[in-house]
C-alpha cells in the first residue's frame, strides 16, 4: 500500500508529464487551485487538502479556452498515467484517488 507521501511524490511527476504533454500538443497551461492548507474553498474532503489535486487552466495561442475541449484531450492522457477519473463538472481538475476521493 502506498503512503500519502509516496502518492504526493508520484502525483508531482504525473503532473509534470501532463504539462509536457500539453505543451507538445500546442497548448499552454497555468496553475489554478492546488494545495489548500486552510481546508476551505473546495468540497469537504477534497484531495486538494492533501496535495493530490491540481486545477489547470488551458490556453491555445494565448487565448484561455474554457469550453473543456482541451481538458478532454488532457484527461485522455491523464488516464494513461493512472490519474483519477475525470469529474464532468470539474474538467480542469486532475488528481490521484485517495481514500475513495478524487
Amino acid at each position: 500500500m502506498e503512503t500519502l507521501g509516496s502518492l504526493q511524490r508520484k502525483f508531482v511527476l504525473m503532473i509534470a508529464k501532463l504539462i509536457i504533454y500539453a505543451y507538445e500538443q500546442g497548448y499552454e497551461l497555468s496553475f489554478g487551485e492546488s494545495y489548500n492548507a486552510s481546508g476551505t474553498g473546495h468540497m469537504k474532503g477534497s484531495v486538494h487538502y492533501v496535495r493530490l489535486g491540481q486545477d489547470l487552466n488551458t490556453f491555445k495561442d494565448g487565448v484561455w479556452i474554457q469550453d473543456g475541449s482541451i481538458h478532454s484531450i488532457l484527461h485522455d492522457y491523464w488516464d494513461t498515467l493512472g490519474g483519477a477519473k475525470r469529474i464532468d463538472k470539474d474538467l480542469n481538475h486532475y488528481s490521484i484517488e485517495y481514500q475513495g476521493r478524487r
